[in-house]
């Protein structure tokens, strides 16, 4: 299973890290670019046979995790 933790708060000014289970920590300019960089190497590692899970930390320190779709899990 790939994993996707997308923190709420960046990790610079302006530069937000995606950690990823098999592939580092890539950088984004934007909370928006790192969650659109999650879901599509979710869908893509779905389409490879892959389970993936994203997990996004909310603003109240929660986190929530969500399918190769961006849908919900319980």
């Amino acid at each position: 299973m790939i994993i996707f933790d997308i923190p709420y708060a960046p990790l610079h000014s302006g530069e937000w890290s995606v950690e990823v289970s098999n592939d580092g920590n890539p950088e984004f300019k934007s909370r928006h670019d790192a969650l659109r960089f999650a879901v599509s190497s979710a869908l893509k590692a779905h389409q490879q046979g892959n389970d993936s899970l994203i997990t996004v930390e909310g603003v109240d320190g929660q986190w929530r995790m969500f399918d190769h779709r961006a849908k919900g899990v319980a």
